[in-house]
């Protein structure tokens, strides 16, 4: 079994909180190829997202009680079981209903990966070294984004769009031999009520009622809201407005990641010197917003340049990668009894604000083109810096204290 303190532990914990990014970018180069072997459009396969989204907001709310009252590891070995079958059940489709069915119950599935992952963490350690392990995981999650899309255009060229899914089915493969040879059963007592429905809304409600708890699930979310924006509006402000080629747009929108890899990194110096982490957030926000709203100015007066842009979207994400690992850990230290259930919460709750973001940038654009994805970011980026600024005045001071 891995040692909880080696890095080959900590590797699986990011692999198994990648497991989004694995199953949607690696996808998104084969669309068309898909569209055209099913016979139907871009936009009706693109619906796959979608749905593998919806899957992936709601399943976390059954794994987390199900980890309760099993253990994190059977209900990880059967979660990854059925990201397997349902990967192949993609990988084999005859008709486009199908694909999207499969796509459904593969978020769901994939959900049990990432929200666990967060639940480990919570079982295994402590204040700083909870906030240190969450800053490596998220470094390793951040390289996902900038490698999944051209690993699945290779992918794509070499051996045709099913691959692509046989490709998820191998990463679901190697994490599922992981947890079975390399992980020991993390949670401390499991609890055989979990599953009844009183206890249920007993749970869940003692983890939305919590005023700190609830409220860094909610502060997560929302940056993952500023996230979101860019995802789904970065290929009209780049390609539309920008006029960059569909090729160097590839390129352009992995670059943007280091800053999120670099933030996270950062934070896990400023543990090691003992940093608390409302001041790593607070410099997370303040770096966060100066660039969104420079983002917001150049935008608005039409001052645009691929480079600025790229220069100010590293800074972002720099300040989000400050603020991620802090959030996640505070929303998660106040409630060890209910880990599972509070993992659960803060997962739906960032994917829920992803798509919410998503959707808004869609609405806005054809009234304001590139320009909303950067509004869009900017809403979320103050909505979030006031609800820090709201918690911050609320929280105890020995929690603040506590790291």
């Amino acid at each position: 079994m891995l040692k909880p303190n080696s890095v080959a532990f900590t590797v699986l914990l990011a692999g198994l909180a990648a497991m989004a990014p694995i199953s949607t970018d690696i996808a998104l180069p084969a669309y068309g190829a898909t569209a055209e072997a099913l016979g139907t459009t871009q936009a009706a396969v693109a619906v796959s997202l979608s749905l593998f989204m919806i899957g992936y907001a709601l399943g976390p709310l059954l794994h987390g009680p199900l980890s309760e009252r099993f253990g994190r590891r059977p209900v990880l070995v059967a979660g990854l079981l059925v990201y397997l079958a349902s990967s192949a059940i993609c990988a084999l489709t005859p008709t486009l209903s199908v694909l999207l069915a499969g796509r459904l119950v593969q978020g769901f599935a994939a959900s049990s990966a990432s929200v666990l992952a967060l639940a480990i963490v919570r079982d295994l350690y402590e204040g700083m070294e909870a906030r240190r392990k969450l800053s490596y995981v998220m470094l390793i999650l951040g390289l996902m984004p900038m490698i999944a899309p051209t690993l699945g255009a290779i992918i794509l060229v070499s051996f045709g769009w099913r691959s692509v899914y046989v490709a998820m089915a191998g990463a679901g493969l190697v994490l599922l031999a992981a947890v079975i040879f390399g992980f020991a059963e993390s949670i401390r007592a499991r609890n055989p009520n979990a599953l009844a429905p009183r206890h249920l809304l007993a749970s869940y409600g003692e983890v939305l009622r919590h005023p700190t708890g609830f409220g860094f699930s909610a502060l997560g979310a929302l940056c993952f809201g500023v996230m979101f924006s860019f995802i789904s509006g970065s290929s009209m402000l780049f390609m539309d407005v920008l006029g960059v080629s569909a090729a160097t747009y590839g390129y352009l929108f992995a670059i943007p990641v280091l800053g999120m890899m670099a933030g996270t990194m950062a934070n896990s110096r400023l543990v090691g010197r003992g940093v608390s982490d409302g001041r790593t957030m607070a410099a997370g926000f303040a770096i966060m917003l100066a660039a969104v709203a420079l983002l917001l100015v150049v935008s608005l007066t039409g001052m645009l340049s691929v480079w600025l842009v790229v220069a100010l979207l590293i800074a972002s994400n720099f300040g989000t990668g400050l603020i991620l690992p802090n959030s996640s850990h505070r929303a998660l230290q106040p409630m060890p009894h209910l880990a599972g259930f509070a993992s659960a919460v803060l997962n739906s709750a960032q994917m829920a604000v992803g798509a919410i973001s998503s959707a808004i940038v869609a609405a806005l654009v054809p009234w304001l083109g590139g320009s909303a994805m950067v509004i869009s970011m900017a809403g979320f980026a103050v909505a979030a810096c006031g609800l820090f600024v709201v918690l911050s005045r609320i929280e105890p001071e020995p929690a603040r204290a506590a790291g």
